[in-house]
C-alpha cells in the first residue's frame, strides 16, 4: 500500500476520533453558549463590564461589573456551588462592596423543618472573644447573632421558608415586606427559578447570594441586579468600625474583590 495512502488513513482515523467528541460538545453546548452571549450582549448594553472567570475551569462562570441606578456599584459572579448535594449546583453572588459594615441583618433560608438560626440566648456568652483571635468578622457575626432579633415579613409563605434577624433598632421600618417578600418567591417566567436566596451584612460588603439549579440566563442576572438594588435602598448606611483582622479575614477580602 503506498506509504502516503497509509498516512492518509491514520490521520483521518485520528480526525475522526477528535472531531466527534469535539463536535458532540459544541452541539450539547450550544445552547448555553448563545446565552452567554446574550449575557454579554445585554450586560455591555447596560455599560456593565463582563469577564469568564476562567480560573474555576467552568465556561458559564463569569463576573459582571456593575452599577446601580444611582451609580452604586457592585460586584456579580456566578460559579459552581461547593455542596451541590442540597438541590442547587450553582451560585450567583451579588456583593456591595461600598455598603459593607458592622453585621446588622441577615435573610437565612430555613432548613427543611422549618427551623433557622440559633440566635439570641442560644449563643454562648463571651463566645466572640474566642473566635476574634482568627478572625474578627467571624466574631462580629456571633455578636450580631446574639443580639439579634427575628422581624417576620408579615408574608406567611415567606416567613414559612425564610428567617430575617436584625440588629434592635436598627430599622425604622421593616426590611422585609410582603410586596418584597413576594419578590423573592415570585422570579419572571423565563428566568431560571432560584432554590434560595440568602442576604446579610459583614465588613466585607453587603451581600446577596442567589442559589440556583443550573447556569442563570440574563434574565436571571438582570432579575438579581435589580432585587440586590432594591434590598440596598431597604438597609440603613453601615456603621464601620476599625477593627483587627485576622488571617481568615485578610484571605476572604483579597478574594472578594
Amino acid at each position: 500500500m503506498n506509504p502516503l495512502f497509509k498516512l492518509l488513513i491514520v490521520a483521518g482515523f485520528f480526525a475522526a476520533a477528535l472531531g466527534l467528541p469535539a463536535g458532540l460538545y459544541l452541539f450539547l453546548t450550544s445552547g448555553q453558549r448563545r446565552t452567554t452571549r446574550e449575557i454579554r450582549k445585554s450586560a455591555a448594553q447596560l455599560g456593565w463590564r463582563y469577564r469568564l472567570r476562567r480560573w474555576q475551569g467552568n465556561p458559564t462562570a463569569i463576573r459582571i461589573d456593575g452599577e446601580t441606578r444611582s451609580g452604586l456599584t457592585w460586584i456579580l459572579t456566578s460559579g459552581n456551588a461547593i455542596d451541590t448535594a442540597r438541590g442547587f449546583t450553582v451560585v450567583l453572588a451579588l456583593r456591595f462592596l461600598t455598603l459593607g459594615g458592622e453585621p446588622d441583618f441577615a435573610v437565612i433560608p430555613r432548613d427543611g423543618e422549618g427551623n433557622g438560626l440559633p440566635w439570641g440566648e442560644a449563643v454562648p456568652a463571651g463566645i466572640e472573644s474566642r473566635i476574634a483571635v482568627f478572625s474578627g468578622t467571624a466574631a462580629s457575626d456571633v455578636a450580631f447573632l446574639r443580639d439579634a432579633i427575628e422581624l417576620p415579613s408579615g408574608m406567611a409563605a415567606f416567613d414559612a421558608v425564610y428567617q430575617v434577624l436584625a440588629k434592635p433598632r436598627r430599622f425604622a421600618q421593616p426590611l422585609i415586606d410582603p410586596e418584597f417578600a413576594a419578590r423573592v418567591l415570585q422570579w419572571p417566567a423565563d428566568s431560571i427559578a432560584p432554590h434560595s436566596l440568602l442576604a446579610w451584612r459583614d465588613p466585607f460588603a453587603l451581600h446577596m447570594q442567589v442559589r440556583l439549579p443550573g447556569p442563570p440566563n440574563w434574565s436571571t442576572v438582570a432579575y438579581a441586579a435589580r432585587l440586590g438594588e432594591d434590598l440596598t435602598v431597604r438597609v440603613p448606611p453601615p456603621v464601620v468600625r476599625a477593627a483587627p483582622r485576622g488571617l481568615v479575614d485578610q484571605i476572604i477580602a483579597r478574594f472578594l474583590k
